[in-house]
């Protein structure tokens, strides 16, 4: 099998992590991609980058990598303000494209790359690397199976200290919580909830200077007044895990609930994993082994002819994206 060849946007720390993970031997992903190329603003950084990842070329402009006939499909890990324009010039010139959450900055630049991406029959996903655990997949699978009877309610946060990050305080580089962290408390209500839209969203929160969100508390009313009790923050530390209860018992899901290598349930239920574990380098983030996970899905549809994921699909992304505009609306972004 030939080797789909990626091109990395941007030289920061999770694009290291994601190539990190790719090239890992024991994980799913290195058999059938490869890294061929890297672009970053900074000409050096780029260099740096790829002699760090062995990685044959670098330009230093976003530009440059766009005009690479060989690179098939190209990862982005710069910052949300600029993914609507990169994503844009990137189906442009043809490339298939997995990008950072969140995609863009609103529901209608979201559905515009959706569209130019269909238009030109190219894949395009917002990289929510949860859904393709092997741990989030047995849960979903739990919960379809009505392990724990019908779902009445669901606890989840994520409050990580990260205050000084400007990326993620600066509302121009499109940052906030709900943009970097809410989206996936936001994202395991929608899995637990089988997709079903909220009767109400009832948000409070906080902002920073800049008029980014620093913080929200928010409760997702369903029908039959089940809920989910939603909670994110970038200046403050949370429990950050996730609590599924249902009429006939209940699932916990620990601390990195987003990314986790195992969760239980009060019917006796366990499940465990074991992450790849030979990767050249050492990670920046919690348990990003298993962004193999992502890239080796992707790689497969790619391959398949498929426009999107089943694990993360076009809709999931509008419907993450649909919530993030309402609370950010109603905290006053």
């Amino acid at each position: 099998m030939e080797k789909l060849k990626w091109g990395i946007v941007s030289s920061g720390k999770i694009c290291h992590d994601f190539v990190n993970a790719l090239n890992d031997p024991s994980g799913p992903a290195a058999a059938g991609n490869t890294v061929v190329a890297v672009a970053a603003r900074q000409l050096d950084r780029a260099k740096t980058f790829a002699e760090n990842h062995k990685i044959p070329k670098f330009y230093g402009s976003y530009e440059e990598l766009a005009k690479d006939g060989n690179v098939e499909v190209v990862y982005i890990g710069n910052t949300t303000g600029q993914h609507y324009d990169v994503c844009k010039m990137m189906l442009e010139a043809g490339k298939h494209i997995l990008c950072e959450k969140s995609l863009t900055t609103s529901i209608s630049l979201t559905k515009e790359l959706f569209e130019l991406a269909a238009s030109k029959k190219l894949f395009l996903m917002e990289a929510v690397w949860s859904n393709f655990f092997p741990t989030y997949k047995e849960l979903k699978k739990l919960i379809s199976a009505g392990h724990v009877g019908e779902v009445t309610r669901l606890e989840a946060s994520f409050g990580i200290r990260i205050s000084g990050v400007l990326r993620l305080t600066s509302k121009e580089l499109g940052g906030g919580a709900s943009f970097d962290l809410g989206i996936y408390v936001i994202n395991i209500a929608r899995l637990v909830f089988g997709g079903e839209q909220p009767e109400e969203v009832i948000a409070r929160g906080g902002l920073y200077p800049s008029g980014a969100d620093s913080d929200w508390d928010v409760i997702l009313v369903f029908s039959g007044g089940r809920r989910a009790v939603l909670k994110c923050s970038s200046k403050f530390e949370l429990d950050n895990t996730a609590r599924v209860t249902g009429t006939e018992g209940c699932i916990e899901i620990p601390d990195p609930f987003h990314c986790p290598t195992s969760f239980k349930s009060s019917l006796g239920h366990e499940f465990t994993i074991q992450l790849p574990n030979q990767a050249e380098h050492k990670y920046n983030f919690v348990n990003s082994e298993g962004l193999a996970y992502e890239c080796a899905a992707v790689s497969e549809a790619i391959r398949a002819g498929k426009l999107q994921c089943e694990e993360y699909t076009t809709e999931d992304c509008l419907y993450n994206t649909r919530l993030v505009e309402e609370i950010n609306k109603q905290i006053g972004v």
